[in-house]
């Protein structure tokens, strides 16, 4: 059978369905070559922030299909030359957000396109418009004053360091000055500061720190100061109590008070119904260099239920001794020991266990 051919005059569709009717027809055919363009993906990019001290921005757009975008950023206004650095985004077939340029950009122009790869392998590529876009030097920042001292608590009269901890990452610190009050003028310095303070309580400290850009921050912090540390009333007395329990209390057959430097005083009180006496004082007398011994036989009875005794030995500038024995109905006596302040009023906590 002679082989028929389409003619040239016609489209390539309608070369197509004769070849497919002739086919049909059981006649020969030449085959009929053709190609069919698949349309670019439509991208679009958005100008990111400009002029910005960003040095990895991230970029926006739309994109018609679901492959990647690719953001490739040119130095220059103009997408010539080699690529300085790209951003890479997942194709939604809408919009689309980048992660951030990588590897960081330095301070210049720069021009950025998007392209994104058609879904048909061989179709050509969507590409945006260009954008251009600045990236600018960080504005200056003022330096972070900080500093620390020690000791945390100091007392009156002691060497207390003031140590400069104050950073600046952009630019070097050149200048510290320290100030001992809230209010008064800074005075030059260097990050250590040996100082002390001549009086108790609350202490305002600044820090003023200035980097070469000629920005300054201040820190302000404030030191607890103590009073010097009293001592310990050496010897330390003992207060011995001995007795035995009656019907309505206590019989005492021994109060008195031991080991005590000379010149301590010594008092005791009586609280509640059925005291002998209300109060008795003494002042202790060492003689030939032994620790002087007191004893208050006026409390030495028996003494109900509901009397309280409490012994206060104190001597000026030390930390005394303070006892108190309360006595109770059907129970045994509480005994409590404690130290006494340097005022010989308040009984506090010892400051050495066992006291």
């Amino acid at each position: 059978m002679r082989a028929l051919k389409a003619p040239r005059d016609v489209s390539v569709a309608a070369r197509l369905i004769m070849s497919l009717l002739l086919m049909a027809a059981g006649a020969v055919v030449s085959p009929v070559m053709f190609t069919a363009d698949a349309a670019a993906p439509k991208v679009t990019l958005n100008s990111p922030p400009s002029p910005s001290s960003n040095t990895t921005p991230s970029f926006t757009g739309n994109a018609s299909n679901t492959t990647p975008v690719t953001v490739d950023i040119y130095a220059g206004s103009s997408p010539k030359g080699a690529v300085v650095s790209t951003a890479t985004a997942t194709g939604t077939g809408a919009a689309w957000v980048s992660g951030n340029a990588s590897p960081a950009l330095s301070s210049g122009k720069y021009t950025a396109v998007a392209t994104q790869a058609n879904s048909l392998v061989g179709g050509p590529e969507g590409m945006s418009k260009p954008v251009t876009f600045s990236v600018t030097p960080p504005a200056p920042t003022p330096p972070l004053a900080s500093f620390r001292w020690f000791p945390f608590v100091p007392h009156t009269g002691e060497p207390v360091s003031l140590v400069s901890i104050s950073t600046d990452p952009t630019s070097p610190i050149t200048a510290i000055a320290w100030a001992l009050t809230s209010n008064g003028p800074f005075q030059d310095g260097g990050p250590l500061l040996i100082t002390s303070f001549s009086s108790p309580g609350e202490h305002v400290v600044r820090l003023l720190v200035t980097n070469a850009n000629g920005l300054s921050s201040v820190a302000t912090e404030t030191i607890h100061v103590v009073g010097p540390t009293a001592p310990l009333m050496q010897p330390f007395p003992v207060v011995r109590i001995a007795g035995a329990e009656t019907a309505s209390g206590v019989k005492i057959r021994l109060l008195g008070v031991q080991q005590m430097p000379a010149a301590a005083r010594i008092t005791v009180r009586c609280k509640g119904r059925g005291c002998p006496i209300k109060v008795a004082r003494r002042i202790a007398v060492s003689r030939k260099r032994r620790a002087a011994t007191v004893e208050f036989r006026a409390f030495e009875r028996s003494l109900r239920f509901g009397v309280t005794l409490e012994v206060l030995v104190s001597k000026p500038g030390e930390i005394g001794k303070y006892t108190r024995f309360a006595i109770r109905r059907a129970k045994l006596p509480v005994r409590v020991d404690m130290c006494l302040d340097p005022a010989g009023v308040t009984p506090v906590v010892c400051p050495l266990s066992g006291a």
